[in-house]
């Protein structure tokens, strides 16, 4: 009788350690938030709560690989995630395991990942001394557009039409909403 595998349950890697990075982030953000007045503790509570919340789900799904099957929707790869082998794919839910496995094995093999995530830092360090030289919106536009362009190989009309559609959210949520002066 053969021995039988046992799959492991918990699988703690960097991408948990990210996760949970940017939940105690959030988890600050609402806590902060109760020190401000009532009127401007809506914005960074708002982000803190739904914030938390989807990075707790995101954590769950990288450390436990089992509930991908159940939160299949948090299991895709993002604007930044690069090409999905199997998009195109009818995925049946036996397929789930194989998936798993190879999504582990590319995330193990991934050495250049860390090349990317130093080369966002600096994209965002380029952002904080843009900040400090032009007005926010154009900041912000110029961060988005080059960002998107440059790390998620976009082309120039989409990268463009991000950066614009944000810059338009920003100056409706600050300027028109907030009336914050930035």
């Amino acid at each position: 009788m053969k021995p039988e595998r046992t799959r492991k349950r918990v699988q703690i890697n960097d991408h948990c350690i990210f996760d949970l990075l940017i939940l105690a982030a959030f988890v600050l953000f609402t806590i902060q938030s109760f020190e401000y007045n009532p009127r401007a503790r809506a914005i960074p509570m708002g982000l803190g709560v739904i914030g938390g919340i989807m990075m707790l789900l995101q954590f769950l799904v990288d450390a436990f690989p089992e509930l991908r099957l159940k939160l299949r929707f948090l299991s895709q790869r993002g604007l930044l995630g690069g090409p999905d082998p199997f998009k195109g794919r009818d995925v049946q839910h036996a397929d789930w395991n194989r998936r798993i496995a190879v999504e582990s094995h590319q995330t193990e093999k991934k050495v250049a990942s860390w090349a990317r995530v130093f080369r966002i830092i600096l994209w965002l360090a380029g952002f904080v001394a843009l900040l400090k030289a032009v007005y926010y919106l154009v900041a912000v536009g110029l961060f988005i557009l080059f960002l998107t362009k440059m790390e998620a190989r976009e082309s120039w009309g989409r990268s463009l039409s991000v950066a614009v559609g944000t810059c338009v959210a920003f100056y409706l949520l600050f300027d028109v909403i907030l009336n914050a002066n930035l």
